[in-house]
């Protein structure tokens, strides 16, 4: 049995739903949770219930002053600083009015959106707003169900809250919901129930009626991600401060629950497959199972942990968004996490398309994730070797695409492609002759290695030619490093050594070698991330010759 919850004062009217989470989390939701529950009750028109009064009903936040408890009275003569302190932030209480009526009582239902336009911050505020509701529907004799869109029309769940929030945590979405199936949930409900709908602006745009409609989208965006949500209820709204990064992610996780049947694993196993997917400062490694990915900023930022709704194929960074290539129900969807990003949340694209069978998926899954560029408003990327646009328009296959690398842009990568017996190179010069049947590596700004025979190597980068180097067979080459002029970054055929060659020496970087799996390289950055035997991410400045960073499940 677990110790009772001690809140303040200021959030005593919303202690029986803020129960089910831990302490430290209830407090740092309480801001939320007090500003919503404004919001609502503003385009509520401030009404509790419906009906004659009928005496008091429990404690309120906000109230008339012959409502005031008692007890806030004696605080203003005995402590009138406090009083003064606790009226300028709303934490007095008054008694909540109670009502009673002949017309039958009908239930609140709360539909949830939990499409990829509401992962992250937005989640946070459908906890908040459940809290609210869950109080205002006992305020007014009404139960509280709730409806998840992507589920069966109609399947609302009632019951204890902590149930309904263990439901709620687990349901993901790979697609955004329409207008439609919003109307088949409302059409099975009753005239006397009260029907709320928690989404973004994409599926509130296109709804007829926006009444009762809770809309929540990221606002700004500090180093380490989302720092301020805007919330909408009619033609109000208000840009609400989040949590810190640390209690919003034992929410999402399900450690900030109080009942362990509440929460889901926090999948906090090793990180595998690291990938430096852009010019942007950000690692992306896999987590526990397919469907999960751990994103962080290099050097300083926390580490993210991010469940997709189908096995991940491909991820990346997008200025301030995380979008990942997950397959959902044998089709290719897009989820942006962050700022939307063109109409890539509307991507769906048939497996057979690129090519691929559900076996390689399930195969790819637990592999390096492939990279993913964005041009155009639609994606690039790379299955089984061949280079794909991923489009809402046409999907089809690039044969002239050799290889693509990350841009000074975010919608500019650098494209190397096959222009009849040769390869060309955005940003190098036409002079220069790479044969259509050579490997080709990008590094950044206009460096480029390339080899007919996988020994022999020549390294292009600004004012020309800069030289051959020749490497053993079956050596991989991982790219291309600016370390005192243009060196690549080789695997040994064992996967074990990495070294630096240039035409000058080979050096071993005996530090960096006998990772568990391939390093990845920064492609503008002296950074090359080594996977441990431990689980833990170690990201090495080549340059300087140390660690930059070890990345871990947490820290």
């Amino acid at each position: 049995m677990t110790d009772p919850l001690t809140l303040p004062a200021s959030l005593a009217p919303w202690a029986p739903a803020l129960s089910a989470l831990t302490g430290d989390v209830a407090l740092a939701l309480g801001p939320l949770v007090r500003r919503i529950d404004d919001l609502i009750s503003g385009t509520e028109d401030g009404s509790t219930g419906e009906g004659q009064p009928d005496g008091y009903a429990g404690l309120a936040a906000r109230g008339p002053i012959e409502r005031l408890l008692p007890s806030q009275l004696l605080l203003m003569q005995e402590l009138p600083d406090e009083f003064v302190r606790r009226a300028a932030g709303g934490e007095l209480l008054y008694l909540a009015p109670a009502t009673r009526s002949d017309a039958a009582r009908g239930r609140v239902a709360v539909l949830v959106d939990t499409g990829p336009g509401q992962l992250g911050a937005a989640r946070l505020v459908q906890l908040a707003a459940l809290v609210v509701l869950h109080r205002r529907a006992a305020s007014q004799g009404r139960s509280l169900v709730l409806g998840v869109l992507g589920e069966q029309p109609g399947t609302w769940r009632d019951g204890d809250l902590r149930a309904q929030l263990a439901r709620w945590l687990v349901a993901r979405s790979a697609t955004e919901p329409d207008p439609s199936t919003v109307r088949e949930w409302t059409e099975q409900l009753d005239a006397a129930d009260q029907a709320w709908l928690l989404t973004g602006p994409h599926l509130a745009s296109h709804l007829p009626n926006r009444n009762r409609v809770l809309v929540s989208y990221e606002q700004e965006w500090g180093v380490d991600g989302a720092s301020t949500v805007r919330v909408v209820v009619g033609e109000r709204h208000l840009d609400l401060p989040l949590p810190s990064g640390e209690v919003a992610l034992r929410v999402l996780r399900g450690t900030g629950f109080r009942d362990a049947a509440v929460g889901v694993s926090a999948g906090a196993g090793p990180l595998r497959a690291p990938t430096f997917p852009s010019a942007a400062p950000y690692l992306i490694a896999r987590g526990d199972g397919p469907t999960e990915v751990v994103s962080v900023r290099v050097p300083t930022g926390r580490p993210r942990r991010h469940q997709l709704p189908g096995p991940v194929l491909a991820a990346s960074w997008f200025g301030r968004r995380l979008a990942v290539l997950t397959c959902v129900d044998e089709t290719l969807r897009a989820v942006v996490i962050g700022k939307p990003l063109g109409r890539l949340q509307e991507l769906a694209v048939p497996l057979a398309t690129v090519g691929l069978s559900v076996g390689d998926v399930e195969a790819a899954a637990n592999g390096t994730l492939s990279p993913l560029y964005f041009q155009g408003g639609d994606l690039l990327c790379e299955f089984g070797g061949d280079w794909h646009l991923l489009s809402t328009r046409d999907s089809h296959r690039l044969p002239s695409y050799a290889t693509v690398a990350p841009g000074r842009q975010m919608d500019g990568p650098r494209v190397a492609w096959r222009n009849g017996a040769h390869i060309r190179v955005a940003g190098l010069s036409g002079e220069v002759a790479i044969p259509a049947t050579a490997q080709v590596v990008l590094g950044a700004g206009t460096r480029t290695a390339w080899s007919l025979d996988g020994t022999t190597w020549r390294i292009h980068a600004a004012p020309g030619l800069v030289g051959d180097v020749t490497v053993p067979q079956e050596t991989k080459v991982i790219g291309v490093v600016d370390i005192d002029g243009p060196q690549l970054v080789t695997l040994s055929s064992g996967g074990l050594i990495v070294r630096l060659v240039s035409p000058a020496r080979t050096q071993t970087l005996t530090r960096w070698s006998g990772g568990v799996g391939q390093p990845a390289l920064h492609p503008s950055e002296p950074w090359l991330a080594v996977p441990r035997p431990d689980g833990l991410i170690e990201v090495a400045d080549l340059a300087a010759n140390h660690v930059l960073r070890t990345v871990g499940s947490t820290a």
